[in-house]
Order: structure tokens, then C-alpha cells, then sequence
């Protein structure tokens, strides 16, 4: 059940234009906010950016989410008062991508993003969410990827192309690694926190849980949703 809730939650599309697919790696992949911004084969150095040409450089919330995830993001003085959300995908179909990008609504994709963030919380202090909530779990998960959730914005979108390296390699000298090349697609999404919390509590009020789950899974619920900023 755990497994299908991540599926449902965590991950937007496994492969998305499956018809454009084909080469030897994926060609797009989307996620609603990859748990480890970054994460690759080995290291990588980023090769080409968004608005490089043109002597752009590249953002501090890129910066930020690569090396932290939204964390990072949310403690740029322009952001404290706003949960940062990022939607990601990475292939090497650049034209995929960014028709991605261009249909990306907030309102229509901001509730898998908000979904996948409460997922990844009740799910931190505890190695089986399923035990520790019942039905709870994934009727609140559910109930987050479905909400008509209100205020979310998309401030900036942003493109790097990095080539990754061997665990334990990295540099010139490991020469020309084309399979491990990747075009990679960012979106910033925010919504202030005071109304998120809000929106949060009035959905997981509204939950209604089948088979109903114990008095100690509410609890261990309700503890969650009491201290949902810590760790968020």
C-alpha cells in the first residue's frame, strides 16, 4: 500500500512522452520535487545553463536547491515567509522538457507537489507510515493530491545541462561521457506558509479514513499535523 501511495504521491509521471523514448537513457523524467536534488550517477559539473549565452548567470535558488532541496530555498530573506516548492524533470530531449515547462499550471500540478512534501513528512520519524497512521495514511495523501489548494505561485523556472561523473571520478580527464549527460528542468513554485498550514488542516480534517484506524494512529497523526513546520 506504501509503495502505490509514493507512486501516487511522489512521483508525477515514471517516463513522460514515452513516444519520444528510445536512446540508451531515459529521455524525460518529471518528479514532484526529487528528495535529493542533484542526485546522479557520481559527481557532475553543470556544462550549460539557461541564458548562458547571453552572460547569465545562474540563480541563487538553483544554487540553493541543488546543494539542499527546498530548505535551502526557504532561507533566501525573499522566501521566509513562503514554503518553496520545486518540480523537476531531467532527460535529454530538450524539446520534451520544455514543453513540460510551458504546461506546467500551479493549479493543476501544485497539489501533486504539496501531496509528495506531506508524504515525505509523515513518513520521516517513522519506517513504516502505513503501521504507524492506518488507513489514515493514504486517505490523507490522497486527500492532498486531490485539494483545489489556493495561492500557490510559480515564481521562476530555470535549465542546467551537467554531465556526470563516476563515483570517486570527476575532471577533464574522464573524457567525453555522453550517456551520462543530462538536461534537467527546474520550476519555483511558493505559497505562503500561514495559508498552506491553513489549507493543510482543513483537508486533513476532512479525512475520512477506511477501515477508521486506531486511537493511537490518530494520535500519531494528529502529532504530525501539530508539529508539520518542524522538518517540512
Amino acid at each position: 500500500m506504501y509503495q502505490m501511495t509514493k507512486v501516487l504521491s511522489a512521483v508525477m509521471l515514471a517516463v513522460l512522452f514515452a513516444s519520444c523514448t528510445g536512446g540508451p537513457r531515459k529521455q524525460f523524467q518529471a518528479t514532484m520535487e526529487t528528495p535529493q536534488p542533484g542526485i546522479g550517477p557520481g559527481p557532475s559539473v553543470i556544462i550549460d545553463y539557461k541564458n548562458k549565452e547571453a552572460g547569465g548567470t545562474i540563480p541563487e535558488w538553483v544554487n540553493r536547491w541543488l546543494v539542499g532541496g527546498s530548505g535551502g530555498i526557504e532561507t533566501m530573506d525573499a522566501y521566509l515567509s513562503r514554503y518553496a516548492f520545486v518540480a523537476h524533470a531531467e532527460g535529454n530531449n530538450f524539446n520534451a522538457l520544455t514543453q513540460w515547462s510551458k504546461g506546467f499550471s500551479p493549479d493543476l500540478d501544485f497539489p501533486r507537489l504539496a501531496a509528495a512534501r506531506v508524504e515525505a513528512r509523515f513518513s520521516s520519524d517513522v519506517p513504516f507510515p502505513d503501521n504507524e497512521y492506518g488507513s489514515f495514511f493514504e486517505a490523507l495523501i490522497r486527500a492532498a493530491s486531490d485539494a483545489p489548494w489556493i495561492g500557490a505561485e510559480r515564481v521562476d523556472d530555470f535549465w542546467v545541462y551537467r554531465k556526470f561523473f563516476p563515483s570517486g571520478g570527476g575532471g577533464e580527464d574522464q573524457g567525453s561521457l555522453t550517456e551520462d549527460e543530462s538536461w534537467e528542468y527546474m520550476i519555483l513554485v511558493t505559497i505562503d506558509r500561514a495559508s498552506f498550514i491553513s489549507q493543510f488542516e482543513t483537508i486533513f480534517q476532512s479525512v475520512k479514513p477506511s477501515p477508521l484506524p486506531s486511537k493511537a494512529q490518530i494520535s500519531a497523526a494528529n502529532r504530525v499535523k501539530d508539529r508539520l513546520d518542524e522538518g517540512f
